[in-house]
Order: structure tokens, then sequence, then C-alpha cells
């Protein structure tokens, strides 16, 4: 029994999330959208000097690289943390409604091998864009770098633990898919 009101409380949590990031998503697409299409607007400059956020490792230049200014890069860097942010943004609504139905009926309902299909499809298409994009922008990050006496690799591949995942979701949805329609039977026979 106490578990059941863990999963409300946990669904009120994912929609406070929900609502957190998409604010923070307005707020990422306004300076992106300023940046590439009115470069030279004041509301711009209010943004301050480019910076790209990676997941795997941060990096800053004592002087913005030109590379930051171009608009091939920064329409990439605008694909790549929309489809982060869309990612979470769907995760969130779908996790939400998911802890919604268990809390209000269960877990064994034909609605939540939908919500678990979705959340598959999302992590597997969104999830796989953005972390190859990500990918591609810290390789053009890299390639400014001029090391000596050393030579820096990333590896590319981070984007296939998206489509793993995504994968794996999309197979429980087709168990889940199986165990309702047992249970389902077995109602109607009692």
């Amino acid at each position: 029994m106490k578990w059941k009101y863990g999963f409300k409380l946990l669904s009120r949590i994912c929609l406070i999330l929900f609502y957190l990031i998409a604010f923070l998503t307005l707020f990422t697409t306004m300076e992106h959208i300023t940046r590439i299409w009115f470069s030279g607007s004041s509301f711009k400059k209010s943004f301050g000097v480019y910076e790209p956020i990676f997941t795997y490792f941060d990096l800053s230049f004592n002087k913005q690289p030109e590379l930051f200014n171009n608009s091939s890069f920064l329409i990439l860097s605008f694909v790549s943390t929309t489809a982060f942010c869309s990612l979470l943004l769907l995760f969130l609504w779908f996790l939400q409604k998911l802890l919604m139905n268990i809390y209000k009926e269960n877990l064994f309902l034909y609605e939540n091998v939908s919500l678990i299909s979705k959340l598959g499809y999302t992590i597997l298409f969104l999830g796989t864009l953005s972390t190859y994009t990500e990918e591609q922008l810290a390789l053009k990050v890299l390639d400014l770098l001029k090391i000596t006496n050393a030579q820096i690799s990333l590896s590319t591949g981070a984007y296939l633990d998206t489509i793993i995942g995504g994968v794996v979701l999309l197979l429980i949805a087709s168990a889940l898919k199986f165990a309702v329609s047992a249970v389902e039977e077995n109602k109607q026979t009692i």
C-alpha cells in the first residue's frame, strides 16, 4: 500500500520537472534562434559569450573560437539541444502518465503498453539524434585544439546506448502486451 502513494509522488515530481525543463527549453530555444538568425541584435548580446555544453567533458577556451559563431555549428548545436530537451520532456510526460496509471489502477493496462512503447520510440529516435549530433559537435570542437606531445580521440558510438535502450523498452512493451492480454483473459474467465 505504501508503494502506491510512492507512484503518485513520483508522478508529481515528473510533472514538476517537466514544467521546469519546458521553461529551460524555451530559454535555450530563444538563445539559439537569436544567435542563428538575429546575430547582430542587442538581445543576442544579452546572452553573453556562447559556450556549448557537452555531456562527456568540459572544455573552456581562453578566447572564443570563430567556430562558435559559425551558423552551421550553431544550427547543429540547436538540433542537438532541441532533440535532448524534447527527449527529456517526452520522457517525463510519458513516465508521469505511466506512474499515475500504476497509482490509479495497476501496471497491466493496454494504455501502459502504449506508454512504454512511446518511451522506447522516444529514446530510440530523439536520444540517438541528440547523442549523435552532440558527438559531431564535440569532434568539431576537439579539432580546434592544438596539442603537442599527445593525441585526443573521442570514441563515437555513445548513440548505440540509446538505440539499445529504446529497443529494450520496445521489447518490454511487447512482453507487457502479452501479460496484459493474459490478465484480461483471466478476468473474463473468473
